[in-house]
């Protein structure tokens, strides 16, 4: 018996050694591969970002809540969905035109063409980032008139000015991805987030104001973000495009009628990301509670980062791939990555969902109202994130207006159900829509590819959806 017991130890260690190997092996047999290679190693050091970010933030999330209360959550919460709503008609779909025009014009011609679209696409943004300002200077009186908030006249007339930095610093953040230079563009996001907290504890401390965390907004997730992603672009960019000589022109008309089906797209998705908020006080609702909601819908967000990093990685490689007429190479990435993700988010899941009382209570006693909201958000992006790369695939292959239709699907499900729910169950009725929408438009895009590609993207654990062994 003794010695039986005594070699339990080491047969353990064994074991375990023998575990770690086996997985050590599978990562470097991973790293190897050319083109999942570049995806994983893309997707790690994004959602390493990522975390780090959204970590940050947070943290940040946690001390406006804790030392500026509720009241100036929501009213951040206005100014964010209001900047974000007017950034999506300044972008005009020429972000998501990019993705895929970047490395498929690299790929058929040179950097050179892929770099005269890209500044083709800043000089749209530029017009209508003019354009968009004075609009919203115009409407300011008229959404504190509808959101009964008169002190935020001259916040939402000033946000106006911020709008080309937020919008230009996303589309340089995007493109340098499109470029493939996913370590560089992670810099640039990771460092004005840093910045972000240390100013937010200095003014909160020592210059304490109640718009602070609409003035941190401005200042740090707007013009800094934009700072910091004009030297990579000048150095990884601009230089070698500048050394070749051959150039394929291509029009604005060109990015237009691409970026036309994204933009309808993006639309679609701001709709359920804001219609919530608009109906929400439409329904009398506080600022307060609008402030606990939207902020269960960001901390919700920490279970899709890894899906997040994954999508902004994979969509340039995919796009690069289709080009090659690769398609099972395609598919391929698309089934390992919908693994890997979700396999990687588990821990994510459990605590979002089993401990959001917890987690609430990080922000102060009067957010822990929503903490049921946050575990039916986590409820949706669960589904989001076994279902995949859904959008990714569809819009770097070529079939962007079939994804607007399915995201327009989603939209006006998620419209319906806030109205049919919000009048009877408020910020929980508007969590339950929020899921609802999610998981329709990812199970109809997985049908879709299905029966486009012949076969499915989404990872179920225990249950292999293709009949080949990819």
């Amino acid at each position: 018996m003794y010695n039986s017991l005594n070699t339990m130890p080491t047969f353990v260690l064994k074991t375990t050694s023998l575990d770690f190997q086996s997985y050590k092996e599978k990562l470097q047999h991973a790293l190897q591969d050319k083109n999942f290679g570049f995806v994983l190693k893309g997707s790690l050091s994004t959602a390493i970002t990522l975390f780090f970010v959204q970590g940050l933030r947070f943290i940040s999330g946690v001390l406006i809540g804790r030392f500026y209360g509720a009241e100036a959550s929501g009213q951040l919460t206005l100014i964010v969905t209001v900047m974000g709503l007017f950034s999506i008609f300044i972008n005009f779909g020429v972000k998501e035109a990019l993705q895929k025009l970047i490395p498929e014009l690299r790929e058929k011609y040179n950097l050179k063409t892929a770099y005269s679209v890209f500044l083709k696409g800043n000089q749209l943004i530029l017009l209508l980032s003019l354009l968009a300002g004075v609009v919203l200077y115009t409407i300011a009186p008229y959404l504190t008139t509808y959101w009964e908030e008169p002190n935020m006249l001259w916040l939402f007339r000033a946000s106006g000015i911020f709008l080309p930095f937020f919008v230009l610093g996303d589309l340089n953040y995007f493109s340098l991805r499109a470029a493939l230079k996913v370590h560089t563009a992670n810099m640039s996001l990771m460092i004005p987030t840093i910045i972000r907290l240390l100013v937010l504890l200095i003014i909160t401390f020592y210059f304490y104001n109640s718009y602070n965390p609409i003035y941190l907004h401005w200042s740090t997730l707007c013009v800094l973000p934009w700072l910091f992603s004009l030297y990579p672009i000048y150095k990884y960019f601009h230089q070698p495009a500048a050394k070749e000589d051959k150039i394929t022109t291509t029009e604005h008309k060109e990015i237009m009628l691409l970026a036309l089906p994204m933009l309808m797209t993006y639309l679609a998705f701001a709709v359920n990301n804001s219609a919530d908020v608009f109906i929400l006080k439409d329904n009398d609702i506080g600022t307060d509670l609008v402030g606990i909601y939207k902020t269960c819908t960001n901390i919700s967000m920490l279970a899709a980062t890894l899906l997040v990093a994954l999508n902004t990685t994979v969509q340039p490689k995919m796009t690069q791939l289709y080009a090659q007429n690769n398609m099972s190479e395609v598919q391929r990435i698309s089934v390992k990555s919908s693994k890997l993700i979700f396999l990687l988010s588990i821990p994510v899941f459990i605590i979002l969902l089993f401990f959001s009382k917890q987690v609430m209570w990080l922000y102060g006693e009067e957010f822990m109202k929503g903490a049921i909201c946050l575990s039916i958000l986590t409820i949706g992006q669960v589904v989001n994130t076994i279902c995949g790369p859904v959008a990714q695939l569809l819009n770097g292959t070529g079939y962007h207006k079939q994804f607007r239709n399915i995201s327009f699907l989603g939209m006006a499900i998620n419209i319906i159900a806030n109205l049919i729910l919000i009048p009877f169950y408020g910020i929980m009725g508007a969590a339950i829509a929020n899921s609802i929408s999610m998981m329709v438009w990812n199970i109809v895009g997985t049908f879709y590819i299905k029966q486009k590609f012949g076969f499915y993207i989404v990872y179920i654990p225990f249950v292999n959806l293709n009949k080949k062994n990819l």
